[in-house]
């Protein structure tokens, strides 16, 4: 009787070390899981970043932003410039300014990933001086 009753015990033990590493190896795939979505997810953030810097950084430097943009691939609607390149869509918005001594251009780069949320918005101004005729 004494060794059925330690043989149930052992089986008992054994279900119960079996279920506490189920519970373990279930928790450690959620944390492994979870921190490989957002490994993928900070490499798209700055695939986003580095894509808009890009863009600011060209419009910056160009005399005529619209030439630049038509150059790069980029569409006019409306009042924005659009480009889908791979899983982003970036989007130029542009507005001029006049004034007697020049031209303030804002421009904002904003890049947003398939589902259309918004992973950057950079704001990149510039001022462009009126040539003066003597």
């Amino acid at each position: 009787m004494k060794a059925r009753n330690r043989s149930n015990a052992l089986l008992l033990e054994l279900l119960i070390v079996v279920a506490f590493f189920m519970l373990a190896s279930t928790t450690l795939l959620q944390v492994f899981s979870a921190a490989r979505q957002q490994s993928a997810r900070a490499e798209q953030l700055s695939e986003a970043a580095a894509e808009a810097q890009n863009i600011a950084d060209q419009l910056y430097a160009a005399e005529d932003g619209e030439t630049l943009l038509k150059s790069l691939g980029f569409e006019q609607k409306d009042t924005d410039w659009k480009r889908v390149e791979g899983d982003f869509e970036v989007t130029v918005t542009r507005s001029l300014e006049n004034e007697e001594q020049g031209m303030l251009v804002r421009q904002t780069v904003r890049v947003a990933d398939a589902s259309g949320e918004t992973l950057i918005e950079l704001p990149c101004s510039c001022w462009r001086e009126v040539p003066q005729h003597e």
